[in-house]
């Protein structure tokens, strides 16, 4: 049978805010939580970027729900050594409900230390050793690890669950599906590809969504962003100045839907 979950925007929402919408997707007869990780929000109009982490921590004292990254980049800003034992932590304060939702990440959202940022396919084969990294330190004990691209010395994870986190991997492709069959249990697709659809919720959940009150605004910040590519919010330059690697915006005859 299918399970209704609901999504925390980390990108829109504060802590406060995405805390009190955890409480009341519970109280609505939702069964699970999902969470946004990233450094930068999608655009500059969404003006939020809390540190997923502490987030998830306080979640785990506001509700009983499984809580989900979707999903978590353990590849560039955070080494795998470092998800690790945070989604372990994660894991003990949630007793046992939480999974760790993994992927190869975006410039726009994870790009902040000056490294290269690699092709993806690179990014994909960092992923998938990055995922044997952080199961090895789940097994406990001393662990080393020197491979292609990460190094591990010493490294021993004291506060570890009884059960380790269930890991999903993004599936946007061909290869990222290929490398969740390899490394994982399962693969997970961002709720815009339609697993987690409100028209499928229980009654109770669609008349007492949490975002009652929001949506209005929501709605008005995507059409004005309609037609605009990813990362061309308005605060990207200098005032006076076009976006930076922003074409004109285009406009359209057309009715608006």
């Amino acid at each position: 049978m299918a399970k209704i979950g609901y999504f925390l925007s980390c990108e829109e929402f504060g802590p406060a805010e995405l805390l009190e919408q955890a409480r009341m997707a519970e109280e609505a007869g939702f069964e699970g939580l999902w969470i946004s990780d990233h450094y930068h929000p999608w655009n500059s109009e969404q003006g939020n970027s809390p540190f997923v982490w502490s987030v998830i921590g306080a979640l785990s004292q506001a509700t009983s729900l499984p809580v989900t990254t979707g999903v978590t980049c353990p590849t560039m800003r955070i080494h795998p050594a470092i998800i690790a034992q945070a989604a372990a932590t994660s894991q003990v304060m949630l007793k046992g409900r939480f999974s760790l939702g993994v992927g190869s990440g975006e410039n726009l959202n994870e790009h902040i230390l000056g490294d290269r940022w690699p092709p993806a396919d690179v990014r994909l084969e960092m992923l998938e050793e990055a995922i044997e990294v952080i199961r090895l330190l789940w097994e406990g004990g001393v662990k080393d690890h020197h491979g292609r691209y990460y190094t591990v010395e010493n490294a021993h994870l004291y506060t570890l669950p009884d059960e380790p986190p269930k890991i999903l991997v993004s599936g946007f492709g061909e290869a990222s599906a290929q490398l969740a069959g390899r490394s994982v249990t399962a693969t997970a697709v961002p709720p815009r590809r339609g697993i987690w659809s409100r028209s499928s919720a229980p009654r109770a959940a669609r008349t007492n969504r949490p975002t009652a009150g929001r949506r209005s605004a929501g709605t008005r910040t995507r059409r004005r962003l309609a037609g605009r590519p990813i990362g061309c919010g308005p605060t990207n330059s200098s005032p006076g100045s076009s976006p930076r690697n922003c074409p004109p915006r285009r406009t359209s005859s057309r009715p608006a839907r």
